[in-house]
């Protein structure tokens, strides 16, 4: 499993993009390899932590067409974008289910 944290910061308000966030939630259960995303919000800073099946399927999303709606928005800025390798076996050991499928 592979790990992408993103974060950014959001000149709109939560409230203010509730509804396209839950279309590109919709939009996200088609991206290969994206097991889940957690939404992540505070203040000005919006984000996710998403894990992937593998590096090459982060790396897929990251260079796609649906990220960059985000990207290119101008309500948005500061992105950043780190991953992370999934400890499998010790996730598995405090309930993780996907460590647990992998």
């Amino acid at each position: 499993m592979h790990a992408v944290l993103i974060t950014f910061t959001s000149s709109a308000s939560l409230a203010d993009v509730a509804e396209p966030f839950e279309r590109y939630a919709y939009a996200l259960q088609a991206i290969p390899g994206l097991v889940m995303k957690t939404w992540i919000a505070d203040d000005t800073t919006l984000g996710g932590f998403h894990i992937f099946t593998d590096r090459a399927s982060a790396d897929a999303y990251l260079g796609g067409d649906l990220l960059a709606t985000v990207a290119n928005n101008p309500v948005f800025s500061n992105f950043v974008i780190r991953h992370f390798d999934v400890v499998d076996s010790l996730s598995a050991l405090n309930g993780s289910p996907i460590a647990q499928a992998a």
